[in-house]
C-alpha cells in the first residue's frame, strides 16, 4: 500500500513538474513569437528586400529585371553620389564637435550652477522638443533672401543682405547652426546625467589639493565622462550622417547640390526619378556607415570600461 501510495505521490509531483515546464515554455513562446515576427516583418524583410532591389532595375511600374552588378558601377561613376557623400561628411563633422563641445559647456555651467538649474535646462532642452520640421521652416523665414527676418534687420541698420541660402557655404553653415539649436539641448541632458554620477568627494579633493577649475576638467571630468562621451558622439553621428529634413526644407539640396547629402540624393533616385534599385544600394551604403559606427561604439565602449 505504502508502495503504491508513494508512486502515485512521485507520478503526481513529475505531472507537476511537466506542467509547469509546458506553462513556462508557452510563456517564453508567446513572448518570442511576436517579437520574432515583428522583426521578420518590419526590420529581416525589408533589408533582404533591398538587398534584392540592389540588383535589379525597378522603377514602380514594371516589373523588377534583374541586372547584376549594374547599379554598382553606377555608382563607382557616379560624381553626383561622392558629392553628396563629401557633402553629409562635411555636415557631419562639423556639427558632431560643435554640438557636443556647445552642449558639454552649457552641462559644465548648469551643473555647478546654485539657482533656477531646472528652468535654464528646460528652456535649453525645449529647442529639441521642436520637431524638426517645425525647426526648419522657421530658420528658413529667418535666413530667406527676400524677406527673411535676419536680412530684415541688416537692411535696417544700414547692411547689405546677405544670401543666406543660395551661397554653397552659408548655406551649408545654415544646415549646421540648425543641428547645432536642434541638438544641444538633449546632449547637455546626456551630460548632466554623467556629471551627476561622478563622485563629488573627488571634485572636493581636487580642490582641496589646490587643483585649478581645467586641471579638474581635463583630470577628472572628461576621463570620468569618457564612456558618457563615446555614446554621445557615436549617436551624433549616426544622426547627422541621416542629415534629410533640414536639407529638403531649407534648401532642397542646393545652391548646385552643395548641401545634397546622401539621404537626400538616395531620396531623390528613389522617390523622384523612380531609380528604386539604385535607391537600394544608396541606402545600403548608409547601413553599412552606421553599422561600421556602431562597431566602433562597441569597441570603444569596452575599452573605456576596462
Amino acid at each position: 500500500m505504502n508502495v503504491l501510495i508513494s508512486k502515485y505521490r512521485k507520478r503526481k509531483i513529475l505531472n507537476t513538474r511537466n506542467y509547469r515546464k509546458i506553462q513556462d515554455g508557452i510563456f517564453v513562446w508567446s513572448i518570442v513569437i511576436p517579437a520574432m515576427a515583428f522583426f521578420t516583418l518590419f526590420i529581416y524583410y525589408p533589408f533582404f528586400k533591398n538587398i534584392y532591389y540592389v540588383f535589379m532595375d525597378y522603377n514602380y511600374i514594371k516589373e523588377p529585371t534583374y541586372v547584376g552588378l549594374r547599379n554598382i558601377k553606377m555608382l563607382f561613376a557616379d560624381t553626383y553620389a561622392f558629392n553628396a557623400l563629401k557633402n553629409t561628411f562635411l555636415i557631419t563633422f562639423v556639427s558632431v564637435p560643435l554640438v557636443l563641445g556647445v552642449s558639454l559647456g552649457l552641462s559644465i555651467l548648469l551643473f555647478n550652477l546654485k539657482k533656477f538649474q531646472g528652468v535654464f535646462r528646460s528652456a535649453i532642452f525645449s529647442t529639441y522638443l521642436v520637431p524638426l520640421v517645425v525647426a526648419s521652416i522657421i530658420f528658413k523665414l529667418l535666413f530667406g533672401t527676400e524677406s527673411g527676418l535676419i536680412n530684415s534687420l541688416l537692411q535696417s541698420i544700414g547692411l547689405n543682405k546677405v544670401n543666406w541660402l543660395t551661397n554653397p557655404a552659408l548655406a551649408t553653415l545654415c544646415i549646421i547652426i540648425i543641428n547645432l539649436w536642434n541638438g544641444t539641448g538633449y546632449y547637455m541632458v546626456i551630460f548632466l546625467a554623467g556629471l551627476s554620477n561622478i563622485d563629488t568627494q573627488i571634485y572636493e579633493s581636487a580642490k582641496v589639493d589646490g587643483a585649478d577649475p581645467f586641471r579638474i576638467f581635463y583630470y577628472i571630468t572628461l576621463p570620468s565622462l569618457k564612456p558618457t562621451l563615446i555614446f554621445a558622439a557615436v549617436f551624433a553621428t549616426i544622426t547627422y550622417l541621416r542629415t534629410f529634413v533640414t536639407v529638403e526644407i531649407l534648401t532642397e539640396g542646393g545652391p548646385y547640390r552643395s548641401t545634397e547629402t546622401i539621404i537626400k540624393y538616395m531620396f531623390d533616385q528613389g522617390f523622384k526619378y523612380g531609380n528604386v534599385g539604385y535607391a537600394s544600394l544608396l541606402a545600403l551604403v548608409v547601413f553599412m556607415l552606421t553599422l561600421i559606427i556602431s562597431i566602433i561604439q562597441i569597441k570603444l565602449t569596452r575599452s573605456a570600461d576596462d
